[in-house]
This record gives C-alpha cells, sequence and structure tokens, in this order.
C-alpha cells in the first residue's frame, strides 16, 4: 500500500480511538445501579475525641432488629464504619449502601460476619462517603434482602471489553505509524539522511505487519481479560478489621 493509505489508516485509527475512548466514558458500562434510596437514620450523638470525629446512628426499618445502631469514624486519614449487633449472631451479612453528600450512591460493601459478638469488626469506607445506610440481607440463615444489588449484565461488561480493546488496537496502531513518520522526520531534517525509512517499513512483512498483528494480539488478550476475570463491581467483600469502637 502507498503512503497516503497507510496515512488515511493511521487517521481513521486516530477518530475511532477517540470515539471508543468517548463512549467508554459516557456510557460507563460497568456502573453498577442499586435498587436502595438514602433512608435518613436518627443521629443518636457526636463525639469528638484528640484523633477522630465520630457519628452514632440509629438504624432503621427491618435492619434495627439485627443491627441496632452503628458509628461512622472519621479520621484524618480514614473513613470507617462499625455495626452494634443486637445479640451475637452466628452468620449475618449486611450491605453497607454508601452515599455522598448529595445522596448519591457512590458504592456498596457486603459484609459477612460469624460468631459477631457484640459489635463488627471495622469495614472502611470511602474518603467522600458522607452517609451510610445498612440494609440487612441474611441473619442465621434467614434471608431478609437480597436484591439491594443489580447484577450488571454480561452483555454490557463484552460490550465494554470490546470498546477497550479496540481502543488499544487503534491507539497502538496510530502510535505505531506517527513513530515511523517522526523517525523519518528527525533524520531528514536533523541529521539530513539521504534515505527515508518510512516507505520501507511499511512495505516490511517483517517488521510492519508483524507489529499489527503483535497489537491485535495485544487487543485479543485485553478482551479475554476482562471477560473471564471480571468481578462484578456490585460490592466487596469485607470480613478483615479489627475491633477498635466499643459502644457505650
Amino acid at each position: 500500500m502507498t503512503m497516503f493509505v497507510w496515512r488515511i489508516l493511521c487517521a481513521a485509527s486516530i477518530l475511532v480511538c477517540i470515539i471508543s475512548l468517548i463512549l467508554i466514558w459516557a456510557l460507563r458500562l460497568l456502573k453498577n445501579r442499586y435498587y436502595h434510596d438514602y433512608t435518613q437514620d436518627e443521629l443518636l450523638k457526636q463525639v469528638k475525641t484528640a484523633n477522630s470525629k465520630n457519628s452514632i446512628y440509629f438504624t432503621s426499618g427491618e435492619t434495627k432488629n439485627f443491627i441496632k445502631k452503628y458509628v461512622i469514624c472519621k479520621t484524618l486519614y480514614d473513613k470507617y464504619l462499625v455495626c452494634n449487633y443486637t445479640k451475637n449472631f452466628q452468620d449475618i451479612s449486611y450491605f453497607v449502601v454508601q452515599y455522598s453528600a448529595l445522596k448519591r450512591v457512590i458504592g456498596v460493601i457486603n459484609v459477612t460476619h460469624r460468631d459477631t459478638g457484640d459489635s463488627s469488626k471495622v469495614i472502611a469506607l470511602k474518603r467522600r462517603c458522607a452517609f451510610v445506610n445498612v440494609v440487612i440481607g441474611t441473619a442465621d440463615g434467614l434471608t431478609i434482602n437480597s436484591n439491594v444489588i443489580r447484577p450488571l449484565p454480561m452483555a454490557k461488561v463484552r460490550l465494554h471489553a470490546v470498546l477497550k480493546s479496540l481502543l488499544l488496537f487503534t491507539f497502538l496502531f496510530a502510535v505505531r505509524h506517527i513513530a515511523v513518520e517522526l523517525y523519518d522526520i528527525i533524520n531528514v531534517n536533523i541529521y539530513h539522511a539521504q534515505v527515508t525509512y518510512a516507505k520501507l517499513f511499511f512495505d516490511s512483512l517483517l517488521y510492519n505487519y508483524v507489529v499489527i498483528a503483535g497489537s491485535f494480539a495485544l487487543a485479543l488478550i485485553s478482551y479475554l481479560i476482562t471477560v473471564l476475570c471480571f468481578r462484578r463491581r456490585n460490592a466487596k467483600i469485607r470480613n478483615g478489621g479489627a475491633l477498635e469502637y466499643e459502644f457505650v
């Protein structure tokens, strides 16, 4: 193919790359949807210490039968939650829905604890989290809520993977072309070379087409990794942490 055709293909690749990037950002295919709207819990009291500011809330709805109150602890470096159970549970799971200051969902944590004692372990929150709702899931084999999180359809995951792979391939295709052209410009204008290498490179089966095939292989690997290794961003399992708050 002529240099003109390669330049047209490079321009088309840049255009497709930009469109793919815009679509990935605009569609937000992996953005989760949540069923639970914000419910304002009753603030019991606020306690300030030397290292933190603690806000204690009563729970509401059916959650109060299992978790009577919770505390949001804010320190200089982090923010975390501790729940106070109504009794010692052998097994309990619940959803911690995190909201921004504007009451918009910014994340959901699926917490599972066993042999609980009176209080949960520390549950790390996002720094942007201003409010939470604790929604009970199961307790000692009894299912209360199971639909707080809306699972992401695999069709959306695959479409996201296709767009991401297309973005990667077109980006590498355009970078390869621009790098070769820049190399020629530098050689001619700075080092006064008499031979241009761009045409030789683009006609070379060993270099040009192998690089294109390698870019395609990377894009394919990216697609497979996204689809096969994707873990739904609906909830993060938090079972660790140390008990650092005592309810009084």
